[in-house]
């Protein structure tokens, strides 16, 4: 399967069908910029999509998956699209059920997140104050809206960052963390934790690669933290320098298995 075939096949069916990106997109449920990263080659269709994407193109799996129309390929075996078909069946089945598995434990999250405001309501009228109650019940609702993502969307950690990114300072803020320097250290672990997702998606192939640059990266958000802090440093400089240490030993360890793989 040549992925850049199937991108062009895939313009070229929708042309030929007098199809817009966004009315194909819209036929199976994806956004436009989806078909446009297909025809791209920047990304692939999804396997549970593939029964859908050929009947909107008008061409069979195999063909889909060829990246050429009948005419141009050797005859393909009634076993052979059977299997296709039955592998994409398979496929949908797997991720309907990894669905339901997601929907009831978003209910089961939701059901116990609202349990437990309850129960610190209940127990903030009976101690006659609420507001410790309403203290615990907004790291609730932060811990809850952090988890949505994670169990409800198409790019659940993206958007968990998104909405930890947005919420995290007011938490704080809320909490009694309204000085100058609180606000400094939500902001740098804010971005180190934005650098350490783009360090994930960029090096996917090398973790190695990914993880050095993790650790490098703490070792600058210990230093900037200690900066704004301005105490314990003594302790301070000893998790830097030993971040720093396991960060040398995690190059060395990526040196040795890069020359291994070389010799192989």
């Amino acid at each position: 399967m040549e992925e850049n075939k199937i991108g062009q096949f895939i313009r070229d069916r929708r042309l030929a069908l007098c199809l817009t990106q966004q009315q194909l997109a819209d036929r199976l449920g994806v956004t436009d910029k989806a078909v446009s990263k297909w025809e791209r080659s920047v990304s692939y269709p999804d396997i549970t999509i593939l029964r859908e994407l050929a009947a909107a193109l008008e061409v069979s799996v195999t063909e889909l998956l060829a990246g050429e129309r009948d005419a141009q390929l050797p005859a393909v075996p009634p076993e052979v699209q059977d299997v296709v078909v039955d592998t994409v069946a398979y496929a949908e089945t797997a991720r309907e059920r990894n669905q339901r598995w997601k929907l009831w434990i978003f209910i089961a999250l939701t059901a116990g997140c609202l349990i437990a405001a309850l129960v610190l309501v209940i127990v903030g009228l009976a101690r006659g104050s609420l507001w410790a109650a309403m203290l615990a019940i907004r790291c609730i609702a932060f811990g809850w809206a952090v988890c949505y993502p994670l169990l409800r969307t198409e790019r659940p950690v993206r958007n968990a960052l998104i909405i930890a990114s947005v919420f995290v300072y007011p938490l704080l803020w809320s909490l009694g963390a309204q000085r100058a320097w609180h606000l400094g250290i939500t902001v740098v672990s804010i971005a180190y934790t934005w650098a350490a997702y783009w360090a994930v998606r960029r090096h996917w192939e090398r973790k190695e690669i990914a993880v050095t640059l993790i650790m490098l990266l703490g070792v600058l958000l210990h230093v900037s933290i200690n900066a704004m802090v301005g105490r314990h440093l003594e302790t301070a400089v000893l998790v830097t320098g030993g971040t720093l240490f396991l960060d040398l030993v995690c190059l060395a360890g990526a040196y040795a298995f890069a020359a291994r793989q070389m010799r192989e």
